[in-house]
């Protein structure tokens, strides 16, 4: 990192500016492309640019604190809506959410990149199953485990909450032996981890992340600083926890 990509925040800490949404940290570790970025939205285009070369879609398997699979755009319209007519809600929610759909072109990344203002945190999900960049997701989380028409959800128990042990996976009914035969992507927000201590992981004798790690056509990851400064039970750095995740994912593919 050049001295460039840091800039004071006024204590003896420097702030890390070289992450951004539109330009994402790209990392190749043994053949396999690691992209990390600010905002969790903006990994939608990345798994976009998967899609234009690779002319389907993929499952994603996502790790994270939250579920992130609210309707495409809902926040936006509903916001919109409730400011031109409260009882027109439901209608009017639709209407917005379709117009800023129709305006997507699965192949034409700008007109997705057009969109990201309108788009929350924790809409690219489904976005991504509506642009067909996704057939299915498996969304493992700590607060919620929704039934939805499409996807599926697993909820970490809160004495599991950061670990990346295989009985946490085993706990939350991840149905691996049907995810071994997909193309995957393997999303993870920082914002999981609790502490240093998750990254510690025997791999002799937990091998259910690693295999994900490896079967992953490509991996991204969610800085998420706010909501990580918020949940975090030691003192960590959020900075501190990308370096642990990318020495863990080397350890991963290098054996």
């Amino acid at each position: 990192m050049t001295n460039d990509e840091m800039i004071s925040d006024g204590t003896e800490n420097a702030v890390d500016t070289s992450h951004c949404n539109l330009k994402p940290r790209g990392l190749n570790i043994g053949g396999k492309e690691i992209w990390v970025v600010d905002d969790h939205q903006y990994v939608l285009l990345i798994w976009g640019r998967l899609f234009q070369i690779q002319k389907q879609p993929l499952v994603l398997v996502s790790i994270d604190y939250h579920p992130d699979t609210n309707p495409p755009f809902w926040l936006w319209a509903y916001q919109k809506a409730m400011a031109i007519d409260p009882e027109r809600e439901t209608e009017l929610v639709k209407k917005f959410q379709n117009r800023m759909l129709s305006a997507l072109e699965p192949l034409n990344l700008n007109s997705v990149e057009m969109t990201m203002d309108q788009m929350r945190n924790d809409e690219h999900i489904n976005t991504a199953m509506e642009l067909g960049y996704l057939s299915n997701y498996h969304m493992i989380n700590c607060m919620e485990k929704h039934v939805y028409s499409q996807g599926h959800h697993y909820l970490v128990p809160e004495n599991q909450f950061g670990s990346l042990k295989d009985d946490m996976f085993k706990n939350i009914g991840l149905p691996l032996k049907k995810i071994s035969n997909e193309a995957l992507i393997l999303d993870i927000d920082l914002d999981y981890f609790l502490s240093p201590e998750n990254f510690e992981l025997d791999l002799n004798q937990n091998r259910i992340f690693a295999d994900l790690v490896k079967q992953a056509q490509m991996i991204t990851v969610a800085r998420s600083k706010t909501y990580f400064d918020f949940l975090k039970t030691d003192p960590f750095t959020i900075g501190s926890c990308e370096e642990k995740l990318i020495d863990l994912l080397e350890k991963i593919i290098g054996k």
